[in-house]
């Protein structure tokens, strides 16, 4: 769990170092949102529960619960790829209490109205509504939503993007600094950096992979099948320097 200033800190990672603005507002909603006065809603291009899941890590912390309501995706367990999910929202809820339950605005479920009671009168679940585009209109939206911009729009920011996973990286595998080279972070620029998502997972896979005896222990720190790890790498050509599996 982050206190204020490294909440701050990563919020600009993710909205822009030079938009202060918006880093602030965003600060508000999120500590309103920790105080369980308002919900906490995200916007952005595409999948934006990694960001959700990511924010929830270090505001709440690793250990606690993340869950998905998601009457599509229905009743899974946790991956490598993606977290918890529910299909029912009082399920959901149960499952949440303690960490965090995020819901996308466009696929809610049954009885959404009963979930909705239930958040307002807890004070032992954050919730999060994703809105998976990036043009809310504020004037619905109170307080302010968090709104992600497209990577695209920041090229000038994309290796300090870079270099701050990396760093969270090295820090969440215990390994010394300078394991992630330059020549890492030029693959990642090219081969992994579309979203803000892709470059958290690919740096912490690199920074695991440079830092194990072999593929498969690598892929035992990331929680994930060493063929998965791999198929990973080989979607990406050139793929870097990897290890054999002894």
């Amino acid at each position: 769990m982050l206190a204020g200033d490294d909440l701050r800190v990563f919020l600009a990672r993710i909205l822009g170092w030079s938009n202060e603005r918006a880093v602030e507002l965003a600060l508000r909603s999120l500590t309103l949102a920790l105080d369980h006065r308002a919900t906490l809603v995200l916007c952005g291009q595409g999948d934006i529960v990694p960001l959700a899941w990511a924010l929830h890590r270090r505001a709440l912390g690793a250990d606690k619960p993340f869950i998905i309501c998601d009457p599509r995706r229905g009743t899974r367990a946790a991956s490598v790829r993606s977290p918890e999910s529910r299909a029912g929202g009082v399920a959901a809820f149960e499952a949440a209490v303690g960490g965090s339950l995020y819901a996308r605005t466009r696929r809610l479920p049954r009885y959404c109205l009963a979930l909705m009671g239930k958040l307002r009168a807890t004070d032992d679940v954050l919730s999060i509504a994703g809105i998976e585009h990036d043009d809310p209109d504020p004037r619905l939206i109170r307080p302010a939503p968090i709104v992600v911009p497209p990577l695209a729009c920041r090229a000038t920011e994309v290796d300090r993007v870079i270099a701050e996973f990396a760093a969270d990286a090295i820090a969440e595998l215990g390994v010394l600094r300078g394991r992630f080279t330059d020549a890492d972070h030029a693959w990642v620029r090219q081969h992994a950096a579309t979203s803000l998502a892709e470059i958290e997972k690919a740096t912490l896979r690199l920074v695991a992979i440079r830092t194990s005896r072999n593929m498969s222990a690598a892929a035992a720190r990331l929680g994930m099948a060493p063929v998965s790890l791999l198929r990973w790498l080989g979607r990406r050509k050139p793929t870097p320097t990897v290890l054999s599996d002894r």
